[in-house]
């Protein structure tokens, strides 16, 4: 990208000119400040990437994850072990897809159509095919949480270092390297480069008309019409009743808050007797074994985020409905903190499923999910849900600061 492009920033709607690129410098939206990136392809690092992460993927499901050795008994899982554990309570089976999907399903998605748009791009394959895959590695890029299971990996070690001996086994250092390469991979892409070479703008020097707005799949400033020019996904000036399909889940999920917090999660029996615990029973545990870290990350991600996720999308529809003109930037800086930390929510669902799976040594020690994950699981779902059908731009569009 070595010209400037009209873009619609999507979290304001603002119709602008991004300018091209400069070294060391990220474009941002001049009235939201949202990031456009910095413009620059980095594909050879980013192909490199990708493969390598497919391979530690690959590694990270072989081999064993963690093992727990108790008086003689002896259980080792995998990766995907915390599926079969949940699957085993057939109550429980959508916390089992759950966890499949944000942990195994999504993650390997994502990772493969990004890299089939990688390298389809250096072999010039065809551009309908090529945008259709990446409109899908976006689509599925917030439910990939494979450093969210690394870090409910961690708490499940802690919780079981009193009751027994915990080996980590090398799928669990290959996730951690995977999760480092994840992270380099995204920082590698940029998606408006990705979307330009899929298919260019149009020229900057044509101004775009009253009935012009961006695609709100790929980004594409265009013409009013039924079907987008680049990725050929139907085109829509805002997303479809948002503010009623985001109240509805937003009060569905304070419904289901409550049993999610009072019901019990876990129940870790030994030799017979053990009580059932709440998410808040199992934030207690960490802080009394004094592993404070692990403590404040669990009771933020799994007691106040999602919470605060309600309330604050809550607040972001009535002020959408009433109209306000009041804190438009901090508004939507709030939508933008809801969309980056709501996926950590889940830490506590990944937890119950690894621990279901690790701790099955019969009449000596097992681990047996409760009710409570199931209501949990459905919040977390519910308010992940919420941020993606949200349309931020509602909220400009009602202080009348858009055209049309």
């Amino acid at each position: 990208m070595h010209q400037s492009i009209w873009q619609e920033c999507p979290d304001c709607g603002l119709l602008q000119l991004l300018p091209p690129p400069k070294p060391h410098c990220v474009r941002v939206c001049v009235r939201c400040r949202r990031s456009f990136g910095d413009g620059t392809s980095h594909d050879a690092a980013a192909r490199a990437l990708a493969a390598a992460s497919l391979v530690l993927f690959l590694l990270a499901n072989l081999y064993p994850f963690m093992g727990l050795e108790f008086r003689g008994r002896e259980n080792v899982i995998h990766l995907g072990s915390g599926v079969e554990g949940m699957a085993d309570h057939r109550a429980l089976m959508p916390v089992a897809l759950f966890v499949l999907a944000v942990a195994i399903l999504a993650p390997l998605a994502r990772l493969v159509a990004l890299s089939l748009v990688l390298f389809g791009l250096k072999h010039g394959k065809s551009r309908s095919f090529l945008a259709n895959l990446l409109h899908f590695a976006e689509r599925v890029r917030p439910w990939a949480m494979l450093d969210v299971a690394l870090v409910g990996a961690l708490i499940t070690l802690t919780k079981m270092h009193d009751l027994a001996s915990v080996e980590v086994g090398a799928g669990f250092y290959t996730l951690g390297m995977l999760v480092v390469l994840l992270a380099m991979l995204e920082l590698s892409i940029d998606r408006t480069v990705l979307w330009e070479q899929i298919h260019p703008s149009p020229s900057a020097e044509q101004a775009p008309g009253p009935d012009w707005h961006g695609c709100g799949k790929c980004g594409l400033v265009q013409p009013e019409a039924s079907i987008c020019l680049r990725c050929g996904h139907r085109l829509r000036r805002r997303k479809p009743d948002s503010l009623h399909r985001t109240a509805a889940l937003v009060l569905a999920g304070f419904i289901l808050y409550l049993p999610a917090n009072l019901y019990p999660v876990l129940t870790v029996i030994t030799f017979g007797q053990g009580e059932p615990s709440t998410i808040l029973d199992g934030v207690v545990d960490l802080a009394r074994s004094r592993d404070w870290p692990l403590a404040t990350i669990v009771f933020v991600a799994s007691i106040l985020v999602p919470l605060l996720k309600l309330f604050g999308l809550g607040l972001l529809v009535v002020s959408a409905r009433r109209g306000t003109s009041r804190a438009l930037v901090g508004r939507t800086r709030l939508y933008r903190l809801i969309e980056l930390v709501g996926r950590w929510s889940s830490v506590d669902v990944l937890v119950a499923a690894l621990l279901t799976s690790l701790v099955t040594l019969g009449n000596l020690a097992e681990v047996t999910p409760g009710i409570g994950v199931l209501a949990f699981s459905s919040v977390v779902f519910l308010t992940m849900l919420a941020t993606d059908l949200f349309d931020p731009r509602l909220i400009w569009d009602a202080a009348g600061t858009n055209h049309g």
